[in-house]
């Protein structure tokens, strides 16, 4: 992971657990949300022995899926787990220490929604989990992903039921990835006690680390980068992990039988970076209408003029009123195409976009 000082924060915060009010993670696709998620996951199993119950919010019932995973939660602290007919059977707990190693390092506890016939509430299964996890010695991590899929009622109960029946001693952690649409449902569709959580934004790396981040696994696998390759690299990527990512296997296979990857093998990798970044990118064009094209093609030209452009910007752009062009915007934040920062500035999720759209509308 190269998100060190994040990581430092959310690894210390499993060892100070008791404050229930969420780390809420967010940035756009391909900058690492998922996996610091199993990361902190991980480290919730090697440090503390604590199972993860981990829940995507995909456009069904977050609730209810919540629900049923605590349930089995509390039955693996009861020392119940499922047989392969589908039976339950009774294990032997002598501890936090076991969990662990049903679960494995970092496992999460799995259900199938068609076993769930209790009509328990959410708040009430969480207590009951909690329960029988400190009759153990034991805690609990709760990691949620794509929580900006959440409907305004999903958010509102599980704020309400964290605020009202989570007490500050109990060692649960809830950890939470979004896109930055989620910032969107402030106000009436985010519950104040959720806009209350610690929000880490994981966004583009800085010039060091993205150097740190690609050259580092080249060199712990045996094959040392140069330096005029790293440049050749980072100068494609602009710092965001996925366009990072790609770039170290691209440029790994192109030195192949080589002891380093030298400038050459850089250069030789450049042409299937920029085709497996243009697929990104073009899985984001055709998804959209063909008025969100507009709005897009309109964004990407206002962004070439200034550095935040806003609403009002790529409505110029487009030659039309704020107010008539408003439901694309909304559109393609809700779709993850887009997003707004703090500032009010609209820019594309995947970075390099907008480029790749001012030539792709050209040609």
């Amino acid at each position: 992971m190269y998100w060190t000082p994040p990581m430092k924060h959310l690894r210390s915060r499993l060892s100070t657990a008791g404050r229930p009010a969420p780390l809420i993670l967010v940035g756009p696709r391909g900058v690492g949300k998922t996996v610091t998620l199993g990361e902190i996951s991980h480290a919730a199993a090697e440090q503390l022995s604590w199972p993860t119950v981990h829940v995507e919010a995909k456009r069904s019932d977050l609730i209810g899926d919540l629900t049923s995973k605590l349930r089995a939660a509390r039955e693996l602290f009861e020392g119940i787990t499922p047989t392969d007919s589908g039976t339950s059977r009774r294990v032997q707990l002598t501890g936090a220490k076991v969990q662990a190693s049903i679960l494995g390092i970092g496992g999460g506890v799995e259900v199938s929604r068609e076993e769930d016939s209790s009509p328990e509430s959410l708040g009430r299964v969480l207590r009951s989990t909690m329960t029988a996890a400190m009759s153990r010695d034991a805690g609990l991590l709760v990691t949620l992903d794509e929580l900006q899929n959440a409907t305004a009622a999903e958010l509102h109960e599980l704020g309400g039921v964290l605020q009202e029946t989570v007490p500050e001693n109990w060692p649960l952690v809830i950890a939470v990835a979004a896109l930055p649409s989620l910032r969107e449902k402030r106000g009436k569709q985010l519950p104040t006690y959720l806009e209350r959580a610690e929000w880490h934004p994981l966004e583009s790396l800085a010039g060091p680390d993205a150097r740190e981040a690609l050259t580092a696994p080249a060199g712990q696998s045996g094959r040392p980068m140069d330096p005029d390759a790293a440049d050749h690299l980072i100068a494609q990527t602009g710092g965001y992990p996925y366009a990072i990512q790609v770039a170290g296997h691209f440029a790994w296979r192109a030195s192949h039988g080589s002891d380093r990857i030298t400038g050459e093998h850089a250069h030789a990798a450049l042409p299937r970076i920029a085709a497996d970044l243009e697929q990104l990118f073009l899985s984001r064009w055709e998804d959209a209408s063909d008025r969100e094209r507009d709005y897009l093609t309109a964004l990407a030209a206002a962004e070439s003029t200034v550095d935040e452009p806003n609403g009002g910007q790529v409505a110029d752009a487009m030659g039309a009123e704020i107010r008539s062009v408003s439901y694309l915007r909304d559109r393609l934040i809700k779709k993850g195409t887009i997003y707004r920062s703090g500032s009010g500035g609209l820019h594309f999720i995947t970075p390099g976009m907008g480029a790749w759209v001012r030539r792709h509308t050209a040609d």
